[in-house]
């Protein structure tokens, strides 16, 4: 049990680890792995839906992308420019984040549903992209995403389409 105690400890840091790539834009405080996480497993449960229609599924897929970037309690979040001189290993860091018993499992979940996974992941980078665009030229970082599914692909057009302040109409 004092492993999983662990493992939480060590999930709940992530809170405090930066989205890298907003802080080179010079975003000041920008998003925790954390928040991303959070959005992204909820986009991903949104999107596995639209695509197989199975609560099931889409459950599964939620977990996936809930703990999609665990390992960079290890690693910490590099954007693509650093990726291009530091090499990690994310297996080993994943492998030793979900050391303890039933964390090979969440391990083969992330693994079966990437595709998915990586779709909710690039839409919620999308949704941050828009939502820094009023102060930030961040649509830069998304301006060439590629989707796997067709969900993923309608949701993008949607998105960027998308007054994010929507709320406002309702006020």
């Amino acid at each position: 049990m004092s492993s999983v105690v662990r493992f939480l400890f060590e999930l709940a840091s992530l809170k405090n680890v930066p989205r890298s790539g907003w802080l080179k834009l010079g975003i000041d405080e920008p998003e925790s792995v954390a928040e991303h996480s959070f959005l992204t497993a909820a986009i991903a449960f949104i999107l596995a839906y639209m695509e197989t229609k199975s609560l099931d599924v889409a459950s599964k897929v939620c977990a996936a992308a809930l703990f999609h970037d665990a390992h960079e309690t290890r690693t910490l979040d590099l954007h693509k420019l650093a990726r291009r001189y530091v090499k990690i290993d994310e297996e080993k860091a994943r492998k030793d984040v979900f050391n303890f018993e039933g964390g090979e499992e969440i391990i083969k979940l992330v693994k079966e549903y990437e595709d998915l996974v990586k779709d909710a992941d690039k839409l919620e980078l999308l949704i941050q992209a828009k939502i820094y665009s009023k102060n930030y030229d961040s649509m830069f970082y998304v301006r060439d995403l590629k989707f796997k599914t067709k969900s993923a692909k309608i949701l993008a057009e949607k998105i960027r389409e998308a007054d994010e302040r929507w709320w406002r109409e309702v006020e």
